[in-house]
């Protein structure tokens, strides 16, 4: 049995506890705004049916380098690459020659593929070799029309 001292107590509560959902409501309402707002992509400009102006890279000259060398300027330059012949793809083994050749003018296809040939370095070569870029390559496209810089 309730006295009339706990009926303001239990009156208290039960207005209390509607004010609490209706909190909890409204904060997962905003939430999820929020949540939904980030992901939608922004907006851009509907692009034009003019031909799309293809990037292009310059292949850098690796020949000479160590292949440790060489493979990491390739990779920071955009290329990916490849090791042909007997020689295997290890640190202290030398660049001799590159395909492309450097300064040729290749369109970007994400990771355009360099083949290296190399001899071998004065190092150790232990272990397996990396005879392929660790990321994967592309298809070399040459660009056909090149404008002078």
């Amino acid at each position: 049995m309730a006295t009339i001292t706990d009926s303001p107590l239990v009156s208290a509560r039960i207005l209390t506890l509607p004010r609490l959902a209706a909190l909890a409501i409204t904060g997962l309402l905003l939430s999820a705004t929020i949540s939904l707002a980030a992901d939608k992509p922004a907006t851009t400009k509907p692009t034009s049916h003019t031909t799309k102006s293809q990037q292009t890279l310059v292949v850098p000259n690796v020949q000479g380098q160590l292949f440790v060398f060489g493979s990491g300027m390739l990779e920071d330059g955009g290329f990916g690459w490849s090791v042909r012949g007997s020689v295997g793809g290890y640190p202290a083994n030398v660049i001799v020659s590159q395909s492309p050749q450097a300064g040729t003018r290749v369109i970007d296809t994400g990771a355009p593929t360099i083949t290296l040939r190399l001899i071998p370095g004065r190092g150790a070569q232990l272990g397996q070799p990396q005879n392929r870029s660790p990321y994967g390559a592309s298809v070399i496209r040459r660009l056909r029309h090149a404008k002078p810089s």
